[in-house]
Protein backbone atom coordinates (compact mmCIF):
# COMPACT_ATOMS: atom_id res chain seq x y z
CA UNK A 1 0.00 0.00 0.00
CA UNK A 2 1.48 3.08 -1.24
CA UNK A 3 1.35 6.31 1.06
CA UNK A 4 -1.49 8.21 -1.16
CA UNK A 5 -3.68 4.79 -0.24
CA UNK A 6 -2.75 4.49 3.45
CA UNK A 7 -3.59 8.66 3.95
CA UNK A 8 -7.04 7.95 1.82
CA UNK A 9 -7.84 5.11 4.66
CA UNK A 10 -7.79 7.33 7.37
CA UNK A 11 -9.66 10.08 5.60
CA UNK A 12 -12.25 7.61 5.78
CA UNK A 13 -15.89 8.83 7.11
CA UNK A 14 -15.25 8.35 11.18
CA UNK A 15 -18.99 7.02 11.73
CA UNK A 16 -17.74 3.83 9.29
CA UNK A 17 -14.59 3.41 11.90
CA UNK A 18 -17.07 3.57 14.91
CA UNK A 19 -18.97 0.96 13.37
CA UNK A 20 -16.60 -1.44 12.63
CA UNK A 21 -15.03 -0.84 16.27
CA UNK A 22 -18.66 -1.70 17.43
CA UNK A 23 -18.43 -4.98 15.56
CA UNK A 24 -15.00 -6.24 16.83
CA UNK A 25 -16.17 -5.45 19.88
CA UNK A 26 -19.45 -7.75 19.65
CA UNK A 27 -17.46 -9.88 17.93
CA UNK A 28 -14.75 -10.49 21.05
CA UNK A 29 -17.51 -10.29 23.68
CA UNK A 30 -19.60 -12.57 21.76
CA UNK A 31 -19.14 -15.41 24.37
CA UNK A 32 -21.39 -13.70 26.99
CA UNK A 33 -23.87 -12.20 24.30
CA UNK A 34 -22.86 -8.17 24.73
CA UNK A 35 -24.54 -5.86 22.06
CA UNK A 36 -24.02 -1.89 22.24
CA UNK A 37 -27.68 -0.55 22.85
CA UNK A 38 -27.51 2.97 23.14
CA UNK A 39 -26.84 4.26 19.58
CA UNK A 40 -26.37 5.96 17.58
CA UNK A 41 -22.60 6.60 18.78
CA UNK A 42 -20.72 9.42 17.04
CA UNK A 43 -17.91 8.91 19.16
CA UNK A 44 -15.56 6.18 20.46
CA UNK A 45 -15.88 7.77 23.82
CA UNK A 46 -19.46 7.31 24.22
CA UNK A 47 -19.02 3.44 24.15
CA UNK A 48 -17.70 3.31 27.36
CA UNK A 49 -20.47 3.45 29.63
CA UNK A 50 -21.83 0.36 28.33
CA UNK A 51 -19.09 -1.63 27.83
CA UNK A 52 -17.86 -0.49 31.27
CA UNK A 53 -20.60 -2.10 32.95
CA UNK A 54 -20.54 -5.35 31.16
CA UNK A 55 -16.65 -5.83 32.40
CA UNK A 56 -17.19 -4.40 35.88
CA UNK A 57 -20.12 -7.07 35.85
CA UNK A 58 -17.35 -9.84 34.27
CA UNK A 59 -14.79 -8.82 36.71
CA UNK A 60 -17.17 -9.59 39.58
CA UNK A 61 -19.37 -12.76 38.27
CA UNK A 62 -17.01 -14.86 35.84
CA UNK A 63 -13.55 -13.88 36.20
CA UNK A 64 -13.02 -16.35 34.16
CA UNK A 65 -15.03 -15.23 30.96
CA UNK A 66 -13.31 -12.03 31.30
CA UNK A 67 -10.16 -13.39 30.91
CA UNK A 68 -10.83 -15.12 27.93
CA UNK A 69 -12.30 -11.89 26.53
CA UNK A 70 -8.90 -10.21 27.43
CA UNK A 71 -7.42 -12.79 25.63
CA UNK A 72 -9.64 -12.43 22.60
CA UNK A 73 -9.22 -8.38 22.55
CA UNK A 74 -5.17 -9.33 22.40
CA UNK A 75 -4.37 -7.18 25.20
CA UNK A 76 -0.87 -8.46 26.46
CA UNK A 77 -0.31 -9.24 29.88
CA UNK A 78 2.22 -5.79 30.34
CA UNK A 79 -0.89 -4.46 29.30
CA UNK A 80 -3.40 -5.27 31.76
CA UNK A 81 -1.41 -5.10 34.50
CA UNK A 82 -0.77 -1.66 33.70
CA UNK A 83 -4.60 -0.78 33.17
CA UNK A 84 -4.97 -2.43 36.36
CA UNK A 85 -2.34 -0.57 38.10
CA UNK A 86 -4.49 2.97 37.22
CA UNK A 87 -5.96 5.01 39.91
CA UNK A 88 -9.75 5.00 39.33
CA UNK A 89 -12.16 2.86 38.19
CA UNK A 90 -10.49 -0.15 36.90
CA UNK A 91 -13.59 -1.60 34.45
CA UNK A 92 -14.04 2.35 32.95
CA UNK A 93 -9.54 2.07 32.38
CA UNK A 94 -10.17 -1.76 31.06
CA UNK A 95 -13.11 0.10 28.60
CA UNK A 96 -10.55 2.39 27.59
CA UNK A 97 -7.81 0.05 27.04
CA UNK A 98 -10.18 -2.34 25.23
CA UNK A 99 -11.68 0.26 23.03
CA UNK A 100 -7.97 1.56 22.18
CA UNK A 101 -6.89 -2.03 21.45
CA UNK A 102 -10.29 -2.63 18.63
CA UNK A 103 -9.78 0.63 17.17
CA UNK A 104 -6.25 -0.46 16.39
CA UNK A 105 -7.45 -3.66 14.88
CA UNK A 106 -9.67 -2.31 13.04
CA UNK A 107 -7.51 0.69 11.40
CA UNK A 108 -4.83 -2.09 10.90
CA UNK A 109 -7.61 -4.29 8.60
CA UNK A 110 -8.70 -1.36 6.73
CA UNK A 111 -4.83 -0.09 5.94
CA UNK A 112 -3.36 -3.60 5.04
CA UNK A 113 -7.09 -5.30 3.37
Amino acid sequence: MTDQEAYLVFQEPELKVIQEVILQIEKDFGMVGFEFSNAPYLKLESLLPELESIIANLQQENHSKWMKIVYRVDLTEKQYKFVQNLGGSTPLNMAKAVVLREFQKVKNRLIYS
